[in-house]
């Protein structure tokens, strides 16, 4: 009976230290590419507390990225349609409106990205990932362009996306291997 507890207490020991130690070492490693980032405090709050992140590999940390960037999107196409109709400046109008087909093409493009992160073909997801966040960026500089130069009214939000673009490569980087 001794020899029972004895053995049933060792299993439980070694099962809790291996979980202890599996989140430490994701906790680590999420925690070593926020540092990479140019955002650390945003990296860990966006990526470090999403609940998906505690058991995330390289691979699932990638997933998660283009995750929360496809939300920040449509959040960001969301505000656009709030946004618009309280427009009076025709040039704002317009910028909004290409800032909203860029967004749509972002979104299209970050789907792919997805889709070959998934099937580990990440050279193709980093060529989607660029043209989403090129798409984001054309949105961005529309209101520097063609006329007065002004402020986007989602400036926030192309600043979101393009943090959680670096995320996404730094994670992947890592995924590729060097030769």
């Amino acid at each position: 009976m001794a020899s029972f507890f004895s053995c049933t207490a060792t299993i439980f020991l070694t099962i809790s230290t291996f979980s202890i130690n599996g989140c430490n070492a994701y906790g680590a490693l999420i925690e070593g590419i926020c540092k990479q980032s140019q955002d650390y405090k945003y990296c860990m709050s966006v990526v470090g507390n999403d609940p998906r992140a505690a058991a995330a590999d390289l691979l699932r940390l990638a997933l998660l990225s283009i995750q929360v960037m496809a939300i920040q999107i449509q959040d960001t196409l969301h505000q656009i349609s709030r946004i618009h109709p309280n427009l009076k400046d025709p040039l704002a109008q317009r910028r909004l409106r290409q800032c909203e087909s860029d967004y749509d093409e972002a979104y299209t493009n970050l789907q792919s990205s997805f889709s070959s992160t998934s099937k580990t073909a990440y050279m193709d997801a980093i060529n989607f990932m660029g043209i989403a966040t090129n798409k984001v960026i054309d949105c961005h500089n529309g209101f520097r362009r063609n006329g007065p130069i002004a402020t986007s009214p989602i400036d926030a939000d192309d600043m979101k996306v393009f943090k959680l673009s670096e995320i996404f490569l730094l994670a992947v980087d890592r995924l590729i291997p060097k030769k």
